[in-house]
């Protein structure tokens, strides 16, 4: 974050010995004539060829936005190779902004932080903020500590507020001099700027850093040189607070055609400034969001890119996993069929036991999607809320439980049969909404497979116990 000065002529800003990277895509003179799939193509066959230098030339000719979705679209250690290839760490870092959530983890985790962080600090402070904000806690420290003092304070004073707000989304990089600056030194200030996110305004606050005026870069060039900031500025200010809600930012946006919006403090300090890149990608966020939870909508009419298919080989290990589960249930099967034999109607609700179990986990898990930020929530607050999820699938599973066993019932009058289905479905929801919970505390991949997970192995694990309880169940009120 620029630091401010009374002083007009001597404005300190960070960075001012860099130069923008001659690779970076939006100073670049090269045609992107290419579609996004020939592009990946080549990048993959020079990839495999180890032809570096001419991988490095065309990486460099891709915009950061398609390269992060070209790379989305490999194998994670694939994508990660090719990304530590990129020429320069501006495309890097610009790449890493666009990149999905799931190869930018990647990268984060299996990499160390003494290879990422010259990459994150060409980044915006606000980018590096969201990114370093969605690591836990423990490899967040150990990127902070790498970074130099300047930019881990911007980071910490940004993740202080809630990323749903103004404070959230700003950056601490803005253009801003006192009033009693000149025109003429405003923009000689101008044209020796670093490398800032977006240049718009010119702020202009009075000596004790409060912001009191507004102007456009256009009223610097149109005014006289030897007046004064105050005389030319609009002190109707469209500001924000830090706590400022982001769809208020967004709407504020739309509605006044802001192309940045200053946040400040209680005291009328300004603090940040909102662009409105950030706004946009926010308001994306929560439409794709919205969209993709609507019913009978599919990836493709929603407009978000599906993924691109990977080779088929990389499915067979969590393939053959699911054909071993199936085998495994239809032992477990087979070693009730002295029950099945003498109770025969039992094999009419193997279908149903089944299904109920994969059906409470696509439930509990979309519950519990409002706790993506549990690890920055104290531990009691997420056990208390853990815990009253359960509660309400206890109060489901008795639910589902009754209805089953009333239609055992009514097709077959038996009453023990009624109690043993009953009681299945109960068990069951139970125990797919403890897994799931299980699942969501303890996240982990299997990484000796690409497509191996701990999720897909859950699953079988989930059909085979359910199985297994039902028939435990039933040879237990049976007494066969």
């Amino acid at each position: 974050m620029q630091q401010n000065s009374t002083n007009s002529e001597q404005t300190n800003f960070p960075g001012n010995n860099k130069k923008p990277s001659p690779s970076d895509p939006f100073n670049a003179q090269e045609n992107h004539s290419l579609a996004l799939p020939d592009y990946a193509e080549t990048i993959l066959r020079l990839f495999r060829k180890h032809s570096y230098t001419a991988l490095q030339k065309v990486l460099s000719r891709i915009f950061p936005s398609d390269l992060a979705r070209i790379l989305d679209g490999y194998s994670e250690d694939e994508a990660a190779k090719i990304f530590f290839v990129i020429p320069s760490h501006r495309l890097a870092a610009s790449t890493l902004k666009y990149m999905g959530q799931e190869l930018r983890n990647h990268l984060m985790q299996e990499f160390s932080p003494e290879k990422l962080i010259p990459i994150l600090e060409e980044l915006p402070p606000d980018d590096r903020a969201d990114i370093i904000g969605h690591l836990d806690s423990s490899l967040a420290s150990r990127f902070m500590g790498g970074l130099d003092e300047e930019s881990m304070r911007e980071v910490a004073d940004l993740l202080q507020y809630d990323s749903d707000t103004a404070g959230g989304l700003m950056t601490p990089d803005f253009f801003a001099l006192t009033q009693d600056a000149t025109v003429g030194a405003a923009i000689e200030t101008v044209r020796s700027l670093p490398y800032i996110e977006m240049v718009f305004y010119l702020y202009v606050l009075d000596d004790r850093g409060r912001l009191v005026g507004v102007s456009s870069l256009r009223q610097l060039i149109v005014n006289d040189p030897n007046k004064t900031l105050a005389e030319i500025m609009t002190p109707r200010i469209i500001s924000v607070a830090t706590n400022t809600p982001s769809s208020e930012v967004a709407e504020m946006v739309k509605h006044y055609r802001l192309l940045g919006v200053p946040v400040v403090d209680d005291m009328d300090v300004l603090v940040g400034v909102v662009t409105v890149d950030d706004v946009i990608s926010t308001m994306e966020q929560d439409l794709s969001e919205d969209v993709l939870k609507m019913p009978f909508i599919s990836m493709h009419d929603s407009g978000v890119d599906p993924p691109q298919p990977q080779p088929f080989l990389s499915y067979l290990p969590w393939l053959l996993a699911s054909m071993g589960g199936g085998i495994l249930a239809g032992g477990v099967i087979t070693s009730f069929m002295i029950l099945l034999n003498a109770k025969l109607t039992l094999a009419v609700f193997i279908p149903l036991v089944m299904t109920m179990v994969g059906d409470i986990r696509k439930v509990i898990e979309s519950r519990l999607l409002g706790l993506t930020d549990f690890r920055e929530t104290p531990w009691p607050d997420t056990m208390r809320r853990l815990l009253k999820e359960l509660g309400m699938v206890l109060g489901l599973g008795s639910g589902l439980g009754l209805i089953g066993g009333v239609l055992a019932w009514l097709f077959f009058h038996e009453m023990l049969l009624a109690q043993v289905v009953g009681l299945t479905i109960l068990f069951n929801v139970v125990f797919g909404a403890t897994l799931s919970v299980l699942l969501f505390l303890f996240p982990g991949r299997l990484r000796h497979f690409p497509k191996f997970d701990a999720n897909r192995t859950l699953n079988t694990l989930r059909d085979v116990i359910g199985i297994l309880i039902y028939f435990l169940i039933a040879k237990m009120l049976l007494g066969v």
